[in-house]
């Protein structure tokens, strides 16, 4: 999920240093790859790159904009990050989740399952926690099916096809810095639809998993709308993102479809009057905040951990990318 519109370039420009020490290590294995057939295998990522390159950013972010290190929503964001990760038992990666310095409403992952959320996002949506909660789960949606992984193996592969690699010709670095600082960015920036779509069941499907409404992301992506527009010229939606309504029509029948009820079957928060869902929401609700610490009652548990279940078992990845 991109909601930032200024850090991209700075996010693009971190992403140059680990991957021409990927690059390197890559050229490194080129000949003994070559002799073994082994082209494919070589350009797949293992978890000790993934966590490099993930360090290697984190020491980035932690520089600019910096880091929230403690305080009460630190403590929320490390709260729901784990609730999310235990009740859907993800265990792929040792999932950590940071909270930025950044006023921009944005949220995004890293290779090695390094979830990153802004000070921005939590100013519009903290309130509401199954919000906040959609929009992580979105973000490990991602990073559980690897999608910025699977970018860097594409990039890499692709690299050598398209000459980028200019150590192998002789080029100067400089030339090879440039290439990278753009094709290694835009795997950072872009998912593809499929990817996109993905992450917006697996936010759906994670959020109840854990006892959050099921609607969560779609309140998320209607706050969206309401801050940037729903039109595809709005930078802070790349042009591979699905539009903003679109996705609204599309989380709705996802969370229709799990929880069998319409929106409302749990209490709705009563946005504050300086957020942009107060126009929507605010004149007609009654409701309180949502469960926070655990499911509102048994039935209502039991019908999360069905959905848990179902995620673990019967979601595959659909999509194209490999």
């Amino acid at each position: 999920m991109r909601c930032g519109t200024n850090r991209h370039g700075t996010l693009r420009s971190r992403l140059v240093l680990p991957t021409i020490l990927l690059l390197s290590a890559v050229l490194l294995l080129l000949p003994a790859a070559a002799n073994a057939g082994g082209f494919r295998k070589l350009f797949k990522m293992s978890k000790s790159q993934e966590l490099s390159i993930a360090q290697e950013m984190n020491t980035e972010l932690a520089k600019d904009p910096g880091l929230v290190t403690k305080g009460k929503q630190y403590d929320e964001v490390q709260r729901i990050g784990q609730r999310l990760v235990k009740a859907n038992a993800l265990k792929q990666y040792d999932y950590k989740f940071f909270l930025t310095k950044d006023d921009e409403v944005n949220a995004f992952c890293t290779p090695g399952g390094y979830i990153y959320v802004t000070s921005g996002l939590l100013k519009y949506m903290a309130y509401d926690e199954s919000m906040l909660a959609a929009v992580m789960a979105h973000e490990l949606g991602h990073a559980k099916d690897r999608h910025v992984a699977k970018g860097y193996e594409k990039m890499l592969s692709g690299a050598l096809g398209l000459g980028v690699l200019g150590i192998a010709l002789g080029k100067q670095n400089q030339d090879i810095t440039k290439a990278l600082g753009t094709a290694g960015g835009v795997v950072m920036l872009k998912y593809n639809r499929d990817q996109e779509e993905w992450a917006d069941r697996a936010g759906v499907e994670l959020t109840y998993g854990a006892g959050y409404d099921a609607y969560g992301l779609l309140r998320s992506l209607q706050c969206l709308e309401a801050l940037y527009g729903s039109s595809d010229n709005v930078t802070t939606w790349l042009s591979n993102h699905p539009a903003t309504k679109d996705r609204i029509t599309r989380v709705t029948a996802i969370a229709r479809e799990l929880c069998g009820k319409e929106q409302g079957y749990r209490s709705i928060p009563v946005p504050p009057k300086d957020n942009p869902l107060y126009k929507l929401y605010g004149a007609s609700l009654k409701g309180t905040s949502p469960v926070v610490s655990g499911p509102a009652d048994e039935n209502e548990s039991q019908g999360d951990a069905g959905s848990s279940e179902k995620y673990k078992k019967g979601n595959k990845q659909t999509s194209p990318v490999k």
